[in-house]
C-alpha cells in the first residue's frame, strides 16, 4: 500500500485526534503569530490532514493554502472550509515546489523530511514563521529525526521557541522560528 492509499483509508475511518488544533499550536499562535501579524496574511499547512490548523487559522481571517497527500482529507477540509478562504491542493510533498518568498506563516506538522526544510524556509517572506511539531526517534533509527535535529535543519530562522519532551515510546520535538527581516 503507497502512502497515498494509506492516508486515504485512514482520514475514511477517522482519526480524531487530529480534529482540533494541537495545543502547542494553539499556544504559539497566541504568543507569536497573533502579535506579528495583527493583519492576517497568507499561510500554508503542509500536511495538513483534514486541516484542524487550516480551519483555525481560516476562521481567524489567514488565507490559507494546505496540501496534503490524502485526497479524502482534502476533500474533507474542502467541504468544512467551504465559507473560508482556504485553498487545497492534494499532492505528494517530496514532488511538491514551494514558491519562494511567498508565506507569512508555514504550519508543519508530523511530516518529516531532511530535504524539504530548506525549501520550507525559502518560502517564508521576511518576517515570516514557522511552526513545526516532529516525532524524535530513537538514535538507533538514523532516518527519524533525531535530537536538537530540528534546529540544525531550521538554520537561516530565529529560534523563538523550541523544546523537546517524551511522548509514549518516542519524543517530540517543537520549533518556532522566525526569517529576520533585511
Amino acid at each position: 500500500m503507497d502512502s497515498r492509499q494509506l492516508w486515504n483509508e485512514r482520514y475514511t475511518k477517522g482519526l480524531p485526534s487530529l480534529e482540533t488544533p494541537d495545543p502547542f499550536f494553539l499556544t504559539m499562535y497566541e504568543t507569536y503569530v497573533g502579535p506579528q501579524f495583527p493583519t492576517p496574511g497568507l499561510a500554508l499547512d503542509l500536511a495538513a490532514g483534514t486541516g484542524r490548523h487550516t480551519r483555525h487559522l481560516a476562521e481567524a481571517g489567514w488565507n490559507v493554502c494546505a496540501v496534503d497527500i490524502s485526497d479524502v482529507a482534502m476533500e474533507q477540509l474542502s467541504a468544512a472550509s467551504s465559507a473560508l478562504q482556504v485553498q487545497t491542493v492534494c499532492a505528494d510533498l517530496s514532488g511538491y515546489t514551494l514558491p519562494p518568498a511567498t508565506y507569512d506563516l508555514i504550519v508543519l506538522y508530523y511530516h518529516f523530511d531532511r530535504k524539504l526544510f530548506p525549501e520550507v524556509i525559502q518560502a517564508l517572506r521576511p518576517g515570516g514563521i514557522l511552526i513545526s511539531k516532529q516525532a524524535v526517534g530513537k538514535p538507533a533509527n538514523p532516518a527519524a529525526l533525531q535530537e536538537k535535529e530540528l534546529l540544525l535543519l531550521t538554520t537561516g530562522l530565529t529560534c523563538l521557541s523550541y523544546g523537546e519532551r517524551p511522548v509514549r515510546d518516542r519524543g517530540v520535538a517543537e520549533y518556532v522560528g522566525k526569517l529576520l527581516t533585511d
